[in-house]
């Protein structure tokens, strides 16, 4: 337990870091001064600063997760579900300044069209949980009969959509973003058609 403990909080200091300077100007020297640590005992958590800052990342990104879970584990509607991790999902960028600057400092880990997806267990798991949403809603009749992989692969993409404009929004773009969301959702669920 205490090596969970120690990683958490190495991995948040090490977040805070990264998200104020980037990962070019941090060095494993400022988390371990941040940490009041040595730079032997840093190193027995993370050999190198690109191991550290690929542990940050990921963990940073299960942490963005796990909220996304906790907020749909008690929705059993898949409509509902659905609104519910978008709006989590965006609602978490939003409260998380310094995940927020990591994004905005590297884009290369959550990019728009990646040809290498640095964080691809995550946003395979992303897309298999919207895969899941969308064939229970299908598989109930609340849903009309599509093409679940598709759908997904649109969704996820618009899910991407607002996540980069959010970490790239000031306060009052964030707030457009929530009617966005909205108008998205109307489109999603009614069409454009009377």
């Amino acid at each position: 337990m205490r090596k969970r403990q120690d990683a958490e909080r190495i991995y948040g200091t090490a977040l805070e870091l990264f998200a104020r300077y980037g990962y070019k100007k941090t060095t494993l020297e400022d988390i371990a001064s941040a940490l009041d640590m040595s730079n032997t005992n840093l190193y027995s958590y993370a050999k190198s600063k690109r191991a550290l800052y690929n542990d940050t990342v990921a963990w940073a990104i299960d942490q963005w997760q796990e909220s996304v879970r906790q907020a749909v584990k008690e929705v059993d509607d898949p409509k509902e579900r659905l609104l519910t991790a978008f709006k989590a999902a965006v609602s978490y960028i939003d409260g998380n300044p310094e995940t927020q600057g990591l994004l905005r400092n590297d884009p290369t880990i959550f990019p728009m069209f990646p040809t290498v997806d640095p964080i691809e267990e995550y946003n395979d798991w992303s897309m298999n949980f919207l895969r899941g949403i969308l064939q229970d809603g299908v598989d109930r009749g609340e849903f009309k009969e599509i093409d679940v992989d598709a759908a997904a692969t649109i969704m996820f993409n618009l899910y991407k959509y607002f996540i980069v404009s959010t970490y790239e929004a000031d306060a009052e773009a964030v707030e457009n973003l929530t009617d966005h969301l909205d108008a998205i959702a109307d489109l999603l669920f009614h069409g454009l058609l009377h």
